[in-house]
């Protein structure tokens, strides 16, 4: 007993995980997490490895010394607002299937988890004005002529997909197209035609994401604090962070 006790515990000593999300996330929308389970011991391997995270079990038969394993499972987060993964649990049964001995590992992991983005009255004018009358850019966008392959965000829609490249990478590609320029736009969150706060929200992260994946400059007007409209991928975050903190200190 006291030999398996031993076995155990140094079964599952000197593993670390690693998660890692896609720096979109939509509540209610579907993302991909990626765990990496790494082995540092540098003699022994580990068996019958069970580990937890985000709700999802993960099975790992034997992790070899020094060595590490990538797993990806799909996961929804219900709620927008900044979230923390603090650590994730690792289990085994090893040596016999009678004792089972578990230790957590810390992840500390923080990350904001965006509105659901939701089409608002009239998106079908929006589409027509953007079209209308406007000069093509090379920036990403989902109307106009191909760029190049990159990963999926959630962002995009389904039809720019890239089947057979996710397949051979095993995680989702899409076709970056190009967009379309227009003029600066500013959304006040108290204009917007939602039922409630949490419904303006989400229409105004689709606003946001519809307007500057065509190439148009977005500004936000929450109650006091404004931004200014620009068109970068990083003031789009931003943007988009701004939405899913509001109103959750």
């Amino acid at each position: 007993m006291a030999v398996s006790g031993i076995l155990g515990w140094h079964n599952i000593r000197g593993l670390h995980m690693r998660v890692e999300l896609a720096d979109e996330i939509y509540a209610g929308l579907a993302t991909l997490a990626t765990v990496r389970l790494m082995n540092a011991k540098r003699l022994s391997p580990s068996f019958l490895l069970r580990s937890k995270v985000l709700g999802n079990s993960i099975t790992t038969y034997l992790l070899k010394s020094d060595a590490n394993e990538t797993y990806s499972f799909v996961h929804t987060f219900p709620v927008r607002g900044a979230l923390t993964i603090p650590s994730a649990e690792i289990c085994s049964p090893f040596p016999i299937n009678f004792f089972v001995r578990c230790r957590r590992t810390s992840l500390n992991l923080e990350f904001p988890v965006f509105p659901t983005p939701l089409d608002c009255a009239g998106s079908t004018r929006l589409d027509n004005t953007l079209r209308k009358g406007d000069s093509p850019s090379f920036l990403k966008g989902n109307e106009g002529e191909f760029l190049r392959v990159a990963d999926y965000t959630g962002n995009e829609p389904m039809k720019l997909i890239h089947w057979r490249l996710s397949a051979k990478f095993e995680v989702l590609k899409v076709k970056e197209m190009s967009a379309t320029s227009g003029e600066p736009v500013m959304i006040d969150i108290d204009s917007l035609p939602g039922r409630d706060l949490e419904e303006n929200l989400s229409f105004a992260c689709f606003l946001i994401n519809r307007l500057i994946g065509a190439n148009r400059p977005v500004g936000l007007k929450l109650r006091e604090k404004i931004m200014k409209p620009a068109v970068s991928r990083e003031h789009r975050l931003n943007l988009l962070t701004e939405l899913a903190l509001y109103g959750k200190d």
